[in-house]
């Protein structure tokens, strides 16, 4: 006749507990460590970089959204082109300017900005698809359009994104110049706000 086994279930009982508590403990100290990572993590930290503070993605998922602005100098009309379209890149834009009168405008690019989220101001350069660089004035004929590239460049003259670095969005910038047209001159700025 067989006998139940009475002494042997105790001690496989408190080994299932004390497993039990294991996981458990386990359990907690995955949960608070993460806890602590996620909070670590949030912006406000000020224990951890700048660098960390923002968890950005290193390939930029979504394309660049824009906004395109003709600010008429004071006392002057309606700007004699359009900007027909535009395409913002790190550190970089693209405007596509169009003439849709009968005889050519002179544009002659004065000055700009572009000026980072943190409201850090770089130089620009200014090439367009005709002459490639753009230091000279620049012809837009009658009926015709012209892309120009607005580009962010270093102290030394050299593009942002040649030496590594990138102009993530949001950023603007801003164009000044003027537009002749037979004996009419137009001075403005265009600013190009990317989100």
């Amino acid at each position: 006749m067989e006998q139940p086994l009475t002494g042997g279930g105790r001690s496989e009982g408190r080994a299932e507990e004390e497993v039990e508590r294991l996981g458990d403990r386990v359990l907690s100290r995955v949960v608070s460590v993460s806890g602590l990572v996620g909070l670590l993590l949030l912006s406000g930290c000020q224990f951890l970089p700048p660098e960390l503070r923002t968890l950005k993605s290193p390939i930029r998922l979504t394309p660049f959204k824009h906004e395109v602005t003709v600010q008429p100098a004071r006392g002057m009309g309606a700007a004699p082109f359009t900007i027909d379209r535009a395409k913002a890149e790190s550190a970089e834009v693209q405007l596509t300017l169009s003439n849709p009168t009968t005889s050519a405008i002179r544009v002659v690019w004065t000055e700009g900005t572009f000026i980072t989220a943190e409201s850090i101001p770089h130089a620009i350069g200014v090439k367009t698809d005709r002459d490639g660089s753009s230091t000279e004035p620049t012809i837009i004929e009658a009926n015709s359009t012209i892309r120009i590239t607005v580009i962010a460049i270093t102290k030394d003259g050299k593009p942002i994104a040649s030496g590594g670095k990138s102009i993530e969005a949001p950023y603007r910038v801003g164009l000044k110049f003027t537009a002749e047209r037979g004996l009419t001159q137009w001075k403005g700025t265009v600013w190009v706000f990317v989100l």
